[in-house]
């Protein structure tokens, strides 16, 4: 008996040995990766391509043409994104990419300033997410108000008074942009952006909305918002759609709060298997904030791992099939270094 219960003091002894010394080594791993985001974020930044346009400088992808070297029709989302996570050269992107005058906000400054050479339009519902991300980190009242009033008087006359052109009878949908196809804003983009301008109206004494079809419009939408972006993590495609529902939860988060039934709909999308290693939706889910570092890492350029030309890729809205760390344009990096801190 004395024997057994010797083996059995010192079995428990050697396990706990063992815990101490896993713990230990996880710990010195975590330390490790902590010290190696911070190197790879300087070289990060030091790789990453900038746009400029006149006086202007702000975070873009390379097209690899001297001619037009700015790939910048996405930026406005991807600034957003930047900004939100607190780096300034992402929000300077955003600003600019704003007529001071009109409110009208476009996909880039070079875009504002030199016109739409991409084709297509001059804006979008997506990009209205970053625009929004921007707003809600920044707290700029003045240029959400002009903006909210360009998209006032944006909303199209489907059927006018044949007496009387200054009367409408028949209003149709508000949009982000005209005339071009896809500027139309939808349910979900009308609750997301009746979120940004309550808590901004609520929060930090942004004007209301102007009586008339977009004000109402966004009220329609308002209640259902969340539960659109829940049926949006389940049914969307995967990859850039997937990675717009996550950029909708953030968005909530920074409304809202950290609230469980959010990361919820975090933990759907990083939970698909097209979606495993991807560190922004694994940092939505909360997981472990190692864990979400060692994606980083793995995933991200490093000095022995260049990225392969063209650099045009933002990862997280890429499924795992794209391999689109491949392509980095860097900024993805940086923005997760940034969001953890960095």
């Amino acid at each position: 008996m004395a024997v057994a219960n010797y083996l059995t003091r010192l079995t428990a002894i050697s396990l706990t040995v063992a815990l101490a010394l896993f713990c230990s080594v996880q710990s010195s791993h975590a330390a490790e990766n902590e010290e190696l985001l911070q190197e790879r974020f300087a070289f990060w930044s030091h790789q990453a391509f900038y746009c400029k346009v006149d006086n202007i400088t702000f975070p873009s992808r390379p097209t690899g043409t001297a001619s037009q070297p700015c790939d910048d029709g996405d930026m406005t989302l991807f600034n957003g994104l930047l900004c939100f996570a607190g780096d300034e050269r992402g929000c300077t992107g955003v600003r600019e990419a704003q007529d001071p005058k009109t409110g009208e906000w476009f996909r880039s400054p070079r875009i504002r300033l030199r016109g739409n050479d991409r084709g297509g339009a001059s804006f979008s519902p997506d990009m209205a997410l970053g625009v929004q991300l921007y707003l809600l980190k920044t707290k700029d009242v003045k240029r959400a108000e002009t903006w909210a009033n360009w998209l006032h008087d944006l909303t199209p006359c489907s059927v006018e008074n044949p007496f009387d052109t200054d009367q409408c009878w028949l209003w149709g949908l508000p949009r982000f942009c005209a005339p071009e196809d896809g500027c139309t804003m939808r349910p979900g983009d009308a609750a997301a952006l009746s979120h940004t301008f309550d808590y901004m109206h609520a929060k930090h004494g942004m004007a209301p909305l102007p009586h008339g079809r977009l004000r109402g419009y966004l009220a329609t939408f308002d209640s259902i918002g969340q539960f659109m972006t829940e049926m949006n993590s389940i049914f969307n495609k995967p990859g850039f759609s997937q990675h717009l529902v996550a950029v909708e939860v953030l968005i909530m988060k920074a409304i809202y709060g950290d609230k469980d039934d959010l990361t919820g709909i975090a933990k759907r999308l990083a939970n698909k298997s097209e979606n495993q290693g991807n560190a922004f939706f694994s940092y939505l889910a909360k997981r472990d904030r190692a864990q979400v570092i060692s994606e980083v890492l793995a995933r991200c350029p490093s000095p022995e791992k260049l990225p392969v030309p063209p650099l045009k890729q933002w990862q997280w809205e890429r499924d795992n099939e794209d391999k689109a760390w491949e392509h980095s344009s860097y900024w993805d990096c940086i923005f997760m270094a940034r969001l953890l801190g960095t």
